[in-house]
């Protein structure tokens, strides 16, 4: 009596048993997709790990990078405050450092500023135009650079590329003055008048319409009747 009273309530438990629903189930997912993500159990996981590496990654190069160019203004700071026997130094150092920042590229620029004092027209050149080829057409950094280096081959009495450089300069904004004035002067050097006239004259086209500018003109004006009297 007392076996099959045992036996009666195990086999009752067996049959009151269910299966615990999983986390899936209860979420109430659609039959077809609590199947597919079972299937795909070991994938999922896979990739969720892959996108947690990745988010993780992409934050701490964030961080990496927000303080390197921190450091780098940091850096440019100083070096310009420095001593001149000392300050090609700390530049060279800025950019060699933190190559492709912003304070690079202003650390370049001053180099080459150094460098036209310094009568070294040929390094100057060289290090605008380094920094140039690393800059859009829409940097404002654009038209520095063009005349820096428009203004360093003329020094170095390298006409050639110097009103090439000119000519660039008149078709960026704010620097159209710079390049119709500095590729007629170079014309000028070389003795080429018709086309230093040519130059002055399409420059004085540019003010048409324009009652603001009647010292400009005059001016232009001037240098064309002095050509054209030689």
């Amino acid at each position: 009596m007392s076996e099959e009273s045992s036996f009666s309530l195990k086999h009752a438990s067996e049959e009151a048993y269910v299966e615990p629903s999983g986390v899936l189930d209860q979420l109430n997912l659609p039959s077809s997709v609590v199947k597919f993500l079972r299937e795909n159990k070991r994938l999922i996981q896979v990739t969720g790990a892959v996108t947690v590496v990745l988010v993780v990654s992409i934050s701490l190069y964030q961080s990496y990078q927000q303080s390197r160019l921190e450091n780098a203004a940091s850096s440019l700071a100083i070096s310009m405050e420095a001593e001149a026997d000392v300050k090609v130094k700390a530049l060279e150092h800025v950019v060699s450092e933190f190559d492709g920042t912003p304070s690079a590229q202003w650390a370049s620029i001053e180099l080459g500023h150094i460098a036209m004092q310094a009568g070294e027209f040929d390094k100057a050149a060289s290090l605008y135009l380094q920094v140039k080829q690393n800059v859009s057409a829409s940097n404002p950094m654009l038209g520095l650079l063009t005349y820096g280096i428009a203004q360093a081959h003329e020094a170095g009495k390298k006409y050639a590329e110097a009103s090439s450089s000119y000519k660039d300069l008149k078709t960026i904004a704010g620097y159209q003055d710079e390049g119709y004035l500095g590729m007629a002067r170079v014309f000028e050097v070389q003795g080429e008048k018709e086309k230093a006239i040519g130059v002055y004259e399409e420059y004085l086209g540019t003010f048409l319409g324009e009652n603001s500018n009647e010292r400009a003109k005059s001016m232009i004006q001037e240098k064309i009747t002095r050509l054209q009297a030689q």
